[in-house]
């Protein structure tokens, strides 16, 4: 998701520097974790639980969909696998959305699953430049910590991990 970030951003001229304010700020899963966290302790006070969803789940196992509808209170007959594609005019939005726009659908093989992160990262370099390439690769680094604190916890289809 960060190397598609930085992409998108060069593409629309807005930058693209992993290590900018924006790559600071933006390529991170601090906030997410935080957020979570924060529900965690007060959310039930409220009557929220949150929810964390992976993405390669929502791609993958529609039963995982269907029970994260169910936690959320959305109605799982409704979730639309197939979809007629859209044009966007704004090209800012048009650029962040190109994939989900132009498919009609769930686009097989663009799970993580066997991914290698090193390898990726010498990809990085080669597509962005030495400096960008590890910039991004750090910011990947730092964010493992939270990523796999929340994909621990995430909903699957047979339930919601509490790794707690």
């Amino acid at each position: 998701m960060y190397p598609s970030a930085i992409r998108a951003q060069r593409s629309v001229k807005m930058g693209g520097n992993p290590d900018n304010r924006f790559g600071h700020a933006m390529l991170t899963l601090r906030h997410s974790r935080k957020l979570y966290d924060w529900y965690l302790e007060h959310g039930t006070k409220v009557g929220i639980t949150p929810c964390v969803i992976d993405a390669d789940d929502l791609m993958k196992d529609p039963a995982a969909v269907r029970r994260l509808c169910l936690q959320t209170g959305l109605d799982p007959e409704t979730v639309q696998y197939e979809w007629e594609e859209r044009k966007v005019d704004d090209p800012l939005i048009a650029r962040f959305l190109s994939t989900l726009n132009a498919s009609r659908g769930i686009l097989p093989g663009l799970t993580a699953e066997g991914l290698d992160v090193e390898a990726e990262k010498k990809k990085w370099v080669d597509e962005f430049g030495k400096e960008a390439g590890e910039a991004l690769a750090r910011r990947v680094d730092e964010s493992m910590a939270d990523y796999e604190y929340l994909w621990e916890r995430r909903t699957t289809s047979g339930g919601k991990v509490d790794a707690t």
